[in-house]
């Protein structure tokens, strides 16, 4: 038998029937008038070439296939209905693990608060952040927090947050002061985050080029955390943003100034692939962030 070609909910009434051993029964169960009932379990005979529920006295009895027939159909239709009905997500029951992409200043601002979050309403579930890098942005990465425009493709994003820039240097540090103009900025010897370690310039870069500016980058690292101790115990000057600038590591380490022209924003955004937008799960997530 071709089963395109069969009408599935022959078996939903079938099953129904054979639960209740009666027409009329399962004729209320199924809102379904009576005729309409036994004119599917006449079909249902035809297709397995069976009795499937014959009288006995006032009564009506299983035949041998259809007692085998029965917790097979049961089976199917709970597995159909599961199929179809919309999954839920229980935070509270859950067990599972969500991949996050989130960069050292992320893992230090935003993934604290969240971990606590998730620990405190889904105690089963866990999260495993991982360096963003441009190939892992795909399908199997939950959510990416970034900085950087939303990758091409099929994601979808949502906007956190908008930052700036400020200028860190060690305290006593010779050539800052509040007073400084973009060319004492530029002239001095800078140290710049790249995630990927391939970079050597940012979006300062940018900033300084629309005024015929450019910087001399004697560091770059990979991550914004380790700069505080660098730079205090260098020349090097950093612009990083300014609510990693509130820290008090920050502080304890560096002095902070205003860069001395208008600062380049830029949006912290949560980013993910279309195929996660209407799962309950992530749906969850993001609404903790």
């Amino acid at each position: 038998m071709n089963l395109r070609n069969f009408d599935l909910n022959l078996l939903v009434v079938v099953d129904v029937v054979l639960a209740e051993l009666s027409i009329t029964r399962a004729a209320q169960r199924l809102n379904l008038t009576q005729p309409a009932v036994s004119q599917a379990m006449a079909r249902a005979r035809d297709v397995f070439d069976d009795e499937l529920l014959v009288r006995e006295g006032s009564s009506m009895r299983l035949t041998p296939l259809a007692r085998r027939l029965a917790p097979e159909l049961r089976d199917f239709c709970a597995a159909a209905e599961r199929l179809l009905s919309r999954p839920t997500f229980d935070p509270s029951t859950a067990e599972m693990n969500f991949s996050v992409l989130a960069n050292d200043l992320t893992e230090l601002l935003i993934i604290p608060q969240l971990v606590a979050a998730v620990d405190r309403t889904a105690p089963g579930c866990r999260l495993v952040v991982r360096t963003p890098q441009p190939h892992l942005m795909d399908e199997t990465i939950d959510l990416a927090i970034i900085g950087a425009p939303v990758p091409k493709g099929p994601f979808l994003s949502r906007d956190l947050y908008e930052e700036h820039f400020v200028v860190i240097a060690r305290p006593g540090h010779p050539a800052m002061r509040e007073d400084i103009s973009a060319e004492d900025y530029a002239g001095m010897q800078h140290a710049l985050v790249s995630p990927t370690g391939q970079g050597v310039t940012g979006p300062v870069d940018g900033a300084l080029k629309q005024l015929g500016l450019t910087r001399r980058i004697g560091l770059s690292v990979t991550r914004f955390t380790t700069l505080p101790s660098i730079v205090s115990s260098t020349d090097l000057i950093a612009a990083i943003p300014s609510r990693f600038a509130e820290r008090p590591e920050v502080h304890s380490l560096c002095k902070v100034w205003s860069l001395p022209f208008e600062s380049p924003r830029f949006t912290m955004k949560l980013v993910w692939h279309r195929s996660h937008d209407a799962d309950p799960a992530h749906v969850w997530l993001r609404g903790l962030l």
